[in-house]
């Protein structure tokens, strides 16, 4: 049987602070078998985006385990996160303005993660990410010029930029076309 590409067991994420104590997630078990669509709803305040950053690599599990790609995210070094996040993982953010650099065009911010990671072909393949998700003929304007939808749509092409295992969407719009891959 093929290795799932989440594993999450018993996973407990505990935030402190001087007088305080939150526990945003209590428990959680789940598997997501490699090429699984899931969606993760729940109340707000639930742990949702919690648990998305710590599959995403920016936050650590305080209890229990989380594997994804195979890769212990409890155990992993910081050399080893920083790969897994730049080569393993894709991540829309909630809020544009953390996928999205106001100074670079459309085609600068999708080829700036793969200058990350040494690719070649940089500009071919953002053009191509671009004409996937109906933006290539914006690749020269910049974040000011663009709707949410649109910013939206790019991010989805910086997400994709490496290729990554795992794409992750926090509360993706309703403004963005589906795009098939």
């Amino acid at each position: 049987m093929a290795e799932a590409m989440i594993q999450a067991d018993g996973l407990v994420k505990i935030y402190k602070s001087k007088q305080t104590e939150v526990l945003a997630l209590q428990g959680l078990d789940l598997t997501v078998e490699e090429g699984e669509l899931t969606a993760v709803i729940g109340n707000s305040g639930s742990g949702k985006s919690t648990f998305l950053n710590m599959i995403g690599g920016l936050d650590k599990p305080s209890a229990g385990s989380l594997v994804v790609g195979g890769k212990n995210l409890f155990t992993i070094s910081e050399k080893e996160l920083v790969r897994y996040k730049r080569d393993t993982v894709g991540f829309v953010w909630q809020n544009n303005a953390r996928n999205l650099l106001p100074y670079l065009s459309v085609l600068e911010n999708v080829m700036l993660p793969m200058g990350l990671a040494g690719g070649r072909k940089k500009r071919e393949r953002a053009q191509v990410l671009l004409e996937m998700v109906g933006m290539a003929a914006r690749k020269r304007s910049r974040l000011n010029m663009l709707s949410g939808g649109e910013q939206q749509r790019v991010a989805i092409a910086i997400a994709l930029a490496n290729s990554p295992k795992l794409l992750l969407a926090d509360e993706p719009t309703g403004t963005v076309k589906l795009v098939q891959l």
